[in-house]
């Protein structure tokens, strides 16, 4: 899907969606305490938690039956290639990171599948750890999926990176306390995204799964049972909510609802951020509201806020000044390599960047209408629609379908507040 956008006056109130990192996280441990209704709306990310979660339960009831004639269910679940379950994640690579430790703990045999980039994310670190407590694997190609897993979960001391990813650490405390023994997670080096290990140990106790901290890192009981919550709800997604503030800050005035003022997403820094940029934000009740404002540059750290970069960097490209941007790393891995489709959406708007020794370099100065691109990326194709939505002429942005992943009404969503947003 491509569209062309006309510089627009926004104005109006729109509630972002659920969140995606607390919806994976609730809809993981509803099926660990045995909940079969695990339907939560959402986008492409939240419905392939959903699927993978489904063919689990179904693998690991079937694998309980003593024989495939003494459970219908089971009987007519169908079986893939050499009678292993096929557990596709699609590009999410929150659900790959999470669900693979699980189903070891579990000792399900199966085969993990993916699309897009998520074959090429990093993932060896948590495999590595896997391997090392009675776990094995095999790459089917030569990229990381398919990967065919088997064996089963051991308890022990489990060291892993924390500076890869924090959904390494997530998908073990979930898996941790389903062994038949204690373990303890020993996390080397610094943890990045700390904040959503915060939301998987706030999941983890409203189930009634005990996790202590340690100097550095967890000890986890095993022969834990996940117990039902009642009336858990699902925040709003602020990840999300990041566009639309940018958007009343640069065009005119929005009003987000649906968010949580003490939530513990990283990506609420986005407030902070404009707010130290001069932007005009405030909490009224429960809504957000962002007005046009005059930006200047700011620095600041990206640590534990990768996702918020990308809208960041295009508001700070209208500010005054220079700003920067470290620890920009870990965008390679994203759905894109989102460092380098920062740099050259902002490029074909005419901003000029750099890069160096981990830190991105955003030039305040004068858009140019043009033809960019999404990157087949969530976050880059909003961002790049936001950039175009400020500046003056038409431009042209391709390849947004992407967008279906995290916030599929965007485009609706804009259109709502006064955006002149054409499809092609």
């Amino acid at each position: 899907m491509n569209v062309k956008i006309n510089k627009s006056e926004l104005r109006g109130r729109v509630c972002v969606p659920l969140s995606k990192s607390v919806a994976h996280r609730l809809m993981i441990a509803a099926a660990l305490a045995g909940a079969k209704d695990l339907c939560v709306s959402g986008g492409d990310d939240i419905a392939a938690t959903a699927r993978c979660l489904k063919t689990i339960s179904e693998s690991v009831r079937r694998a309980n039956c003593l024989s495939r004639t003494e459970c219908g269910a089971c009987a007519d679940t169908e079986q893939n290639t050499n009678g292993l379950p096929h557990i596709n994640a699609g590009e999410s690579g929150s659900t790959l990171r999470f669900l693979l430790p699980i189903v070891c703990a579990l000792g399900l045999n199966c085969v993990f599948e993916g699309a897009g980039r998520l074959a090429q994310r990093p993932l060896g670190g948590l495999i590595k750890t896997l391997e090392a407590h009675g776990c094995r694997f095999e790459k089917l190609t030569d990229l990381q999926l398919p990967l065919k897993v088997s064996g089963k979960l051991v308890a022990g001391n489990f060291e892993i990176e924390g500076n890869v990813s924090s959904q390494y650490i997530t998908g073990l405390l979930f898996a941790l306390p389903l062994l038949d023994g204690d373990s303890t997670i020993c996390v080397r080096g610094e943890s990045v995204s700390v904040n959503y290990i915060d939301i998987t140990l706030g999941v983890l106790a409203d189930r009634g799964i005990e996790i202590a901290r340690t100097a550095d890192g967890y000890f986890v009981k095993g022969n834990q049972k996940f117990s039902v919550a009642e009336n858990a709800e699902v925040e709003g997604d602020w990840s999300s909510a990041g566009f639309m503030i940018a958007l009343g800050v640069l065009t005119g005035e929005t009003r987000i609802g649906g968010l949580r003022s003490d939530s513990l997403q990283g990506d609420k820094a986005v407030v902070e951020l404009l707010r130290r940029a001069n932007a005009d934000i405030e909490f009224v009740g429960e809504e957000v509201v962002a007005r046009k404002s005059c930006l200047k540059a700011i620095d600041f750290d990206a640590r534990d806020c990768p996702d918020a970069v990308p809208i960041m960097a295009v508001a700070l490209s209208f500010a005054d000044g220079v700003s920067h941007i470290s620890h920009v790393d870990r965008l390679r891995d994203k759905e894109s390599d989102r460092l380098g489709a920062v740099r050259e959406m902002l490029a074909d708007f005419g901003i000029r960047t750099e890069y160096g020794d981990d830190m991105l370099v955003v030039y305040g100065g004068r858009h140019k209408a043009c033809k960019t691109q999404g990157f087949c990326d969530h976050r880059m194709a909003m961002s790049a629609m936001v950039c175009a939505l400020n500046t003056d002429g038409e431009s042209e942005v391709s390849q947004i379908g992407c967008i279906s992943k995290s916030y599929p009404n965007f485009v609706e969503h804009v259109r709502a507040l006064g955006a002149d947003i054409e499809e092609i």
